[in-house]
């Protein structure tokens, strides 16, 4: 399927052999066409709380023939889930800002047992979160697409990796192990960049440069630790 993009993949490729996943704010309702037709999901939601996506959405699952597969949902995030009462596999909560998303997951409940997030912006609000709650990091993947670079993060209830420390709050438990990770690398080393020039704007004798000092000094540090393990192998 032409339309979906490496970033799509990514998110689609979290889901294995679920009986029920939901999309959130599911924009032109490609993932859940891709899962449909794929046929390893029996039940996908496909929601979002603007009516123009989801007549988007609609039209496109009509013209792939999905239509008795995927149920369309106007809702705002995913307090829908209660009124339904419906168990969920997973959530997909992607193409927002870590805010947004947090938002977002102030309506979790028992109801969902996992999610799948895309941000776009920084990661580390929704892996504090997942911490917070006592959550699992199932799986962790890093993609680029059309120049960007994105990390696809699967949260689970009850099993995976504990986030133990700041390295894993930052880096990702599962991904700051992945060796030979060239997009990776890239990814840490525009961040450091992007640091030094925001360093460069603080003046010294503050808070914020201490903290921003201290945070460019781990990525630093993880840059060279991937450095060392590439020339490894």
């Amino acid at each position: 399927m032409g339309i979906i993009t490496p970033r799509l993949l990514a998110i689609a490729n979290m889901i294995k052999d679920e009986k029920c996943v939901a999309d959130i704010g599911t924009d032109h309702g490609y993932i859940p066409i891709y899962l449909a037709k794929k046929h390893t999901v029996k039940k996908i939601y496909c929601t979002d709380v603007a009516e123009e996506p989801l007549n988007k959405a609609r039209n496109n699952i009509n013209s792939f023939g999905v239509q008795k597969d995927i149920e369309i949902v106007k809702s705002d995030g995913i307090s829908w889930i209660k009124e339904y009462r419906v168990k969920v596999d997973t959530c997909i909560i992607a193409g927002m800002g870590s805010k947004t998303i947090l938002q977002i997951l102030k309506e979790d409940c028992e109801l969902i047992d996992c999610y799948v997030i895309c941000c776009n912006t920084n990661n580390t609000p929704i892996r504090q979160w997942a911490k917070e709650h006592k959550y699992f990091i199932e799986s962790e993947v890093i993609v680029k697409d059309n120049d960007i670079i994105y990390e696809v993060i699967k949260i689970n209830k009850h099993a995976g990796k504990k986030i133990k420390n700041l390295k894993d709050l930052y880096f990702g438990p599962i991904l700051r192990k992945t060796k030979n990770n060239k997009i990776y690398f890239e990814k840490w080393l525009l961040e450091e960049q992007r640091q030094n020039k925001l360093l460069s704007k603080i003046p010294v004798k503050t808070k914020k440069y201490k903290d921003t000092l201290k945070y460019n000094k781990k990525i630093k540090k993880m840059i060279n630790k991937v450095i060392k393990d590439e020339f490894k192998s």
